[in-house]
């Protein structure tokens, strides 16, 4: 039964930080260098409403761990992510982010190149990581290949991990080894009868 608890209170936690790349998604760079990410507190009325007493709980123990902080100025109450709370959505939003598969291939193919420095190891151990969970196929070294449409995914992942200058999103008409292409994404089931 415990365990069930945790599991549901992570749930509501994971909806909670998560809110934060949703409200600077179309906005700003996610936790670019000099970013502070306060979020309104009357944004979160949607989570209120659902189960009041949990979120409350859950903002109470994200309090208590550091992650999040309350600020308040003359123009209100505000939820302020902290360092170890960006931490925490960096990982969240790593492991949440998915392709959504159209029911048709358009015949264009998707790359993805990056020269990464090393002063930034992690991020680019975590970009191949990532890319080759979400199905990519490795073309060369640090040149990756997809399918289907992805850029938006690609941008918010550049913005998460402040990588923009050193990843490029391409969008080609034809690759010289796409028939091998093909038969790859064939056998790994992101290309099928259905949607080529």
């Amino acid at each position: 039964m415990d365990k069930i608890k945790i599991q549901k209170t992570e749930i509501v936690a994971r909806e909670i930080l998560l809110y934060f790349v949703d409200f600077f998604r179309f906005t700003i760079p996610i936790f670019d260098k000099a970013g502070v990410y306060r979020i309104p507190f009357k944004e979160y009325d949607k989570f209120r409403l659902n189960d009041k007493i949990k979120f409350s709980h859950e903002m109470h123990r994200l309090k208590r761990a550091g992650v999040i902080k309350k600020y308040i100025d003359e123009k209100g109450e505000f939820i302020e992510l902290t360092p170890k709370g960006q931490k925490w959505v960096k990982k969240y939003f790593t492991e949440q982010l998915e392709i959504k598969i159209p029911q048709k291939w358009d015949k264009k193919w998707r790359l993805v190149i990056f020269d990464i420095p090393d002063t930034k190891k992690k991020e680019r151990d975590i970009l191949r990581e990532k890319l080759e969970r979400l199905g990519f196929l490795k073309l060369q070294e640090s040149v990756y290949v997809f399918p289907f449409e992805c850029s938006f995914e690609i941008e918010a992942f550049k913005k998460m991990y402040i990588i923009e200058p050193y990843v490029q999103y391409i969008l080609a008409d034809r690759i010289e080894t796409e028939i091998n292409l093909l038969e790859e994404f064939y056998d790994l089931g992101v290309l099928d009868k259905h949607n080529i």
